[in-house]
């Protein structure tokens, strides 16, 4: 029977003040839902100045996030918040915060995420295809002043083909309704530098081969390494620098209730974006479509590969002698750079936090790391390294 007084409660109800925790990710931040009368939702908006992008009919709940500030980037989180909200790309509207303490309310997206929809082979590329959209938003996020004006000068000119004729790529090109502290706040995105690429490369080094596999490294393979390591650090610094959300995967995006199921009108929200960072331009289309929680078949990622890459060709991300074959390899760079990262995170939160539901990953993230390597002429030691002395080990222990 549904109680008569919470103030909250955890009793699983669905009275008003009812609090049900969420499943959790990665991090050390906790999510909670609150159900709310719906004049409560509206007197916290009014009185924070601030109102959900949902309709009203979706305002019966909120989630709360209690997120340790000496571990989460809340502040980094709110300005994005903000930043993404203008360059039209949906995020839950955050109604309150205390970021000194780690606290928000934020609005309720639901319970649907982008990686529930994928197993329907009707629906899949349509939800694929629109996540694209979202990835370019943000790829075409200008950094600078100049960078908007060449999306303005790129829009016109797609214009132009379009009335001699040609398709109507304009479509293609983001817009955006930044303001001044938007273009503030881009300009101070941290770089995915070359320090940054070492220092994730270095979570492989220090969780999977020390801490879970307790490799003795010989000093050909520490050379061979480091060798490799130089060369995907190179690779991608040379690519073009975007902003970049750095975990654009099925997890990270959801389709929120305003959408519906079909592709064509469902509407993507994404979340954690709070480790933005300006860096490669296949780093994210390598999170999605090289995802360790959901793996394509290798004509739909040609055929999304293709998309992406007329896209940032319209929008003007890319050189004009680069080649489609081109993009595909610097997204493989990426995806090799990503996925030896993720060894090294996946087992870091086995053995260090705990989370042993990361393992069940472990083996389609090195299939990935074996696939794309052996496609790469620069990793070819790399993957023998793989295969000789970390793919055994390291999926024996996850099985």
């Amino acid at each position: 029977m549904p109680c008569s007084s919470c103030d909250p409660c955890d009793c699983g109800c669905q009275c008003a003040n009812s609090l049900v925790p969420l499943n959790g990710d990665a991090s050390f931040r906790r999510y909670y839902r609150v159900r709310l009368e719906p004049e409560q939702c509206e007197a916290l908006c009014r009185k924070e100045h601030t109102y959900p992008h949902l309709p009203e009919r979706y305002r019966s709940t909120v989630i709360t996030v209690d997120a340790p500030p000496e571990t989460q980037k809340n502040r980094e989180f709110f300005a994005i918040n903000r930043l993404l909200s203008h360059a039209k790309v949906l995020v839950p509207a955050i109604l309150c915060a205390d970021l000194e303490h780690g606290f928000m309310v934020q609005e309720d997206l639901g319970d649907s995420l982008f990686y529930d929809v994928l197993a329907d082979d009707d629906e899949r590329l349509g939800f694929y295809f629109r996540a694209l959209v979202e990835l370019n938003k943000i790829s075409s996020l200008p950094l600078t002043f100049d960078a908007m004006e060449a999306l303005t000068t790129a829009r016109q000119q797609a214009q132009a083909r379009h009335a001699q004729g040609g398709p109507d790529d304009a479509v293609l090109i983001a817009r955006y309704e930044l303001d001044s502290d938007d273009f503030a706040y881009l300009a101070q995105l941290p770089p995915f530098d070359d320090a940054f690429i070492r220092m994730e490369l270095g979570i492989f080094t220090q969780w999977c081969l020390q801490e879970a596999l307790h490799l003795e490294l010989s000093a050909a393979e520490q050379v061979m390494l480091e060798r490799s390591f130089s060369f995907l650090s190179e690779a991608c610094r040379s690519q073009k620098q975007v902003a970049m959300h750095r975990d654009f995967h099925s997890r990270n995006i959801m389709i929120s209730p305003e959408g519906c199921r079909y592709c064509i009108q469902a509407q993507l929200a994404l979340l954690d974006y709070q480790d933005m960072v300006v860096g490669p331009i296949g780093y994210d289309c390598a999170s999605l479509l090289y995802d360790c929680y959901y793996v394509l078949a290798s004509d739909e990622r040609e055929m999304l590969l293709t998309q992406l890459f007329k896209t940032y060709q319209v929008s003007g991300l890319l050189e004009g002698s680069c080649t489609l074959e081109d993009f595909k390899q610097m997204v493989l760079v990426c995806a090799i750079q990503r996925h030896i990262k993720v060894l090294g995170i996946f087992n870091r939160l086995h053995l260090r936090d705990g989370k042993e539901g990361y393992l069940q990953y472990l083996p389609q993230v090195v299939r990935y790391l074996q696939e794309n390597c052996a496609q790469v002429t620069a990793m070819q030691d790399l993957l023998a390294f793989l295969d000789s002395r970390v793919a055994p080990a390291l999926l024996k222990g996850a099985e």
